[in-house]
């Protein structure tokens, strides 16, 4: 999420991590920290040559997990470079964090803001869309596979007094995916990922955040960005980006993969995305149950 707030200082930059910035960035002119962020720090740092800006982002614990991760968008960077996507440049890595004292990556600065109070959410929605089929559409490199959410019958579906719909919901996000239409996922693609440029017909400058790219079910991530829709704005919005993205496509998505995202919804999202959105837009924490379970009825009506 490259949204600069305030300046801080070089007092950002620890010991450890100045270190091993110091070959590769040397002197520091400017350090802020990048809005939205919920699983580690982000900075934006200006060389004091007048070299590119970079984003450094550091992982909060040394954890394996957190080492996945960072190799994980290294391989995915790398297994990228001349896609043609818009895209970061990964410039240096510490995975295990023995150099910077905790997982980083070191990438590019690419400018650009996160709407999410788009004027026209329409027209928005559909260019969000197309740029997943693009992405969807770049030749699979060898990669991991994305690992996908378990399903289980989630109480906050039950609560709403729907235990009809989380039932037959579980029932069509338990079919296994085709592993032979696996492609190039990004595994994290929704609206705070993905910077937009220009006020009249803002057009994406890039999309950000490939940590969990790999391969997938082309559902993964069209079913991860429609529950982003459906909690942040409305089922219309979730449902207008299915539509956009099978036109663009030029074929139907397997309804099992997209409606187990769906399911990933959990009493958990009305307390970060807040967190995520950071003042850029009203967020109604309430209504965010409702809007899902309205988008996976109408998902299952769609289905048949």
């Amino acid at each position: 999420m490259h949204r600069v707030s305030a300046e801080c200082t070089e007092g950002d930059l620890d010991p450890d991590l100045c270190r091993w910035l110091e070959p590769l960035v040397g002197e520091v002119a400017l350090v802020r920290p990048l809005v939205g962020g919920i699983t580690g720090q982000m900075l934006q740092l200006r060389p004091a040559s007048g070299g590119e800006d970079l984003v450094v982002r550091r992982w909060r614990s040394t954890g394996p997990e957190e080492q996945d991760l960072v190799r994980r968008e290294v391989t995915g960077l790398e297994a990228l470079t001349g896609s043609g996507l818009p895209i970061p440049r990964l410039l240096a890595a510490d995975p295990d964090g023995s150099g910077s004292g905790l997982p980083s990556t070191v990438t590019s600065f690419l400018p650009g803001r996160v709407e999410l109070d788009p004027p026209e959410l329409r027209e928005w929605v559909r260019r969000l869309a197309e740029m997943l089929v693009r992405i969807h559409a770049v030749p699979p490199p060898a990669l991991e596979t994305c690992e996908y959410m378990p399903y289980a019958q989630h109480p906050w579906l039950v609560a709403l007094g729907d235990a009809g719909l989380a039932r037959d919901a579980h029932e069509l996000a338990s079919r296994a995916p085709d592993p032979s239409a696996a492609v190039l996922s990004h595994g994290d693609f929704q609206h705070f990922n993905v910077l937009w440029e220009g006020t009249d017909r803002p057009r994406i400058r890039a999309v950000v955040d490939w940590p969990t790219a790999g391969l997938a079910d082309r559902g993964l991530d069209v079913g991860h960005c429609r529950l982003n829709l459906a909690v942040l704005f409305s089922a219309d919005a979730a449902m207008w980006f299915l539509d956009d993205y099978e036109q663009a496509a030029g074929l139907h998505v397997d309804p099992a993969a997209d409606v187990e995202q769906l399911l990933g919804f959990s009493l958990q999202w009305p307390e970060f995305i807040p967190i995520q959105v950071a003042g850029r837009r009203a967020v109604d924490r309430p209504g965010m149950p409702r809007r899902v379970q309205e988008t996976i009825r109408r998902t299952l009506d769609r289905a048949g």
